[in-house]
């Protein structure tokens, strides 16, 4: 995801225009990779839950952010459009990444063996962990990766340094839920229609007029959603369906935490309970974030810069300048506009 001039663009990439005024450049068939990926190659890790890609970016002496994305969705779909185009001018450049993508949801994986639950995930997230050798870190999750970010620092609270949940949830789902993703499995399977699998999720991840007026980041996404092993997809996402209910636990967590939550829907509504249940935690704050779906990070990165970028500083006790605040109040207003 690139801003500026494409000049030197690799042979097979397409230009596409995000929303809130970003550009991505789409990798073909035969550009796996950007030209500024070639230091951060990711580290395959196998474990009893199968394999997954992790990538470690920067300086592994700085502060560690472990980023987790939402179900359907990986590292290069969730978070890389918004870090990528925030560059080194903001709170980020005084972190190293940790992207863990869940298991088997990386381009090229094999069929996963078992099904898993939550609670795999949240194991699996702490051995990977330790192989990476990060005991305390700061959490960035969206979606079912907040809900996993949720669960770990319920388990473990002095690991946890600050926490960054876009739409979290930590509520069982709706049976609703259950038999709508049964239907569109049943129909991607049986009947090869793979039309309502995928807007199972695009629906969710989108705002109704991102999904009607910007194309070109709807066919981004289900570009980059059907690159994945569909079975680990249907794995994870039952996973994710089946959750238990964590909210008693939430009264364990005491880091900071930000929560930015899409405004209206049922998305809201189980933010809004997250909220509920950590109001032991007197450092909890709420963004309400218009016009989005669950994919924040992708859809409004703009929108998001902002509150992120300063409860970053605070977290880390940096002096707020003004240069650092004219930057994000700037990228803040072309997303508004």
């Amino acid at each position: 995801i690139m801003s500026g001039k494409y000049e030197e663009m690799s042979d097979g990439s397409e230009l596409k225009t995000l929303s809130r005024g970003v550009e991505i450049a789409v990798e073909g068939k035969d550009n796996a990779k950007s030209p500024d990926d070639d230091n951060n190659d990711p580290e395959l890790i196998d474990s009893e839950w199968g394999e997954c890609e992790v990538y470690v970016i920067g300086d592994r002496k700085l502060p560690a952010i472990v980023t987790y994305p939402d179900a359907g969705t990986n590292f290069d779909s969730c978070f890389k459009s918004f870090l990528q185009m925030c560059g080194s001018n903001c709170g980020f450049k005084h972190f190293c990444f940790v992207h863990v993508n869940p298991p088997g949801q990386h381009y090229g994986a094999s069929v996963l063996e078992n099904s898993l639950t939550m609670e795999d995930l949240t194991k699996h997230l702490e051995v990977v962990l330790e192989h990476v050798k990060v005991s305390q870190f700061y959490g960035f999750g969206c979606g079912m990766g907040s809900y996993v970010l949720l669960d770990f620092a319920s388990k473990y609270p002095q690991r946890l340094k600050a926490l960054i949940l876009i739409n979290p949830t930590a509520e069982k789902s709706w049976y609703f839920d259950w038999f709508y993703e049964k239907c569109n499995i049943f129909a991607n399977n049986y009947v090869k229609y793979d039309r309502w699998w995928v807007e199972q999720f695009t629906r969710r991840w989108f705002h109704r007029s991102t999904l009607q007026e910007n194309l070109p980041l709807l066919e981004l996404h289900e570009k980059l959603f059907f690159r994945m092993n569909q079975k680990n997809v249907e794995n994870i996402q039952r996973a994710f369906t089946l959750r238990r209910d964590i909210r008693s636990d939430l009264d364990k967590i005491k880091c900071r935490t930000i929560i930015l939550a899409a405004d209206g829907g049922l998305t809201e509504n189980e933010a809004v309970a997250v909220m509920a249940a950590m109001k032991n935690n007197p450092d909890c704050s709420w963004v309400k974030i218009g016009y989005s779906g669950v994919l924040l990070p992708a859809e409004s990165p703009r929108l998001i810069l902002h509150p992120i970028n300063l409860f970053l500083y605070g977290s880390i006790g940096t002096k707020i300048t003004k240069e650092m605040l004219e930057f994000s109040r700037q990228v803040q207003l072309e997303g508004e506009r």
